[in-house]
């Protein structure tokens, strides 16, 4: 099922929840034409036991904008896969996007660095009238000031506003608010908001998940599991170790249930189908576009990124 109503263009575009664009699809996809059933099927037996009233509440106010319910109800029962857009040009990242969406990505990520070069105010709107109907997440690394940065991000067309787990909990709510006050103006765009947990800081294991409950009963919509890039570059044996995996693991087994769990961090291929297999589903495509090591390939031909994202996606999907 594809998403309706992100944006009000009649232009024809790129599905990005075709389901044959991700082969198999997770096994409680039959869900996916009834978007009341996101919410339903989860306050049931064990996983409703673990959800604390905020939680709840803030699951039903999604509900209640159907657009938002609609693309969480993806995020959580499907494979997901999103690029990252971390260039310093709006025009490269415009081309970087086109590839990625082509090869089969759902979710385009306007990077942190993009949106400090080139202005938030600049970077959101300019990948809106590009992609009118493409799944726009920004990658703001907020550490205070959540409500001021979610407006802009929202009314730039934005869908999903990403901010670190960090900032806290009055910081998260404020975000929250102003996601819900968009809600209210406009039925047809999506509005969510992710957290980041940033680890090695953000550990040990049990600590990180804990960490995802609070965001959760904030009012988050989903949670992003994010090995630091100045760490994974200091200590190359984060990377080759299953660090990220445990992180990633722990905290999807506590909160996975109630809310999607995405993983980014410069995984490769064999990293993301190991999470997959322990039912991950929601990954985030890097600089180095799945291959094992840590160099960027924005700089490739379109055809080549495509190629690369493309071959992503069938690996990890086949799981």
């Amino acid at each position: 099922m594809a998403i309706k109503n992100l944006s009000k263009s009649s232009e024809k575009p790129i599905d990005p929840f075709d389901k044959d664009r991700h082969g198999r699809l997770d096994r409680r996809s039959f869900l996916k034409g009834a978007p009341g059933l996101a919410v339903t099927g989860l306050t049931v037996g064990a996983t409703f036991e673990m959800m604390r009233p905020n939680e709840g509440w803030a699951q039903a106010r999604t509900e209640e904008h159907p657009a938002s319910a609609s693309l969480l109800h993806q995020l959580k029962t499907r494979f997901m896969f999103q690029i990252s857009v971390d260039v310093a040009t709006i025009r490269q990242g415009l081309g970087v996007a086109a590839a990625a969406l082509k090869g089969g990505v759902n979710i385009v990520e306007m990077g942190t660095p993009l949106l400090k070069n080139e202005g938030v105010s600049n970077v959101v709107p300019a990948f809106r009238k590009q992609f009118p109907r493409a799944v726009l997440l920004a990658d703001m690394k907020t550490m205070d000031g959540g409500a001021s940065e979610a407006r802009i991000v929202y009314s730039g067309g934005g869908n999903i506003f990403d901010l670190l787990a960090l900032a806290g909990v009055d910081t998260v709510k404020a975000a929250c608010g102003v996601r819900d006050e968009f809600r209210r103006k406009d039925s047809e765009l999506a509005r969510l908001v992710f957290t980041d947990i940033m680890v090695p800081h953000q550990g040990p294991a049990a600590h990180a998940a804990e960490v995802a409950l609070r965001m959760i009963e904030a009012g988050v919509d989903g949670i992003g599991v994010h090995l630091q890039s100045d760490a994974r570059h200091a200590d190359p044996k984060l990377v080759e170790s299953d660090y990220l995996g445990e992180m990633a693991t722990a905290i999807f087994e506590r909160v996975g249930k109630t809310a999607p769990v995405q993983v980014v961090g410069g995984l490769n291929i064999a990293q993301a189908k190991r999470l997959a297999r322990r039912g991950l589903r929601a990954f985030v495509i890097s600089g180095n576009l799945g291959q094992p090591d840590g160099n960027a390939r924005y700089n490739l031909p379109p055809a080549e990124i495509e190629h690369l994202v493309a071959a992503f996606i069938s690996e990890v999907s086949s799981v």
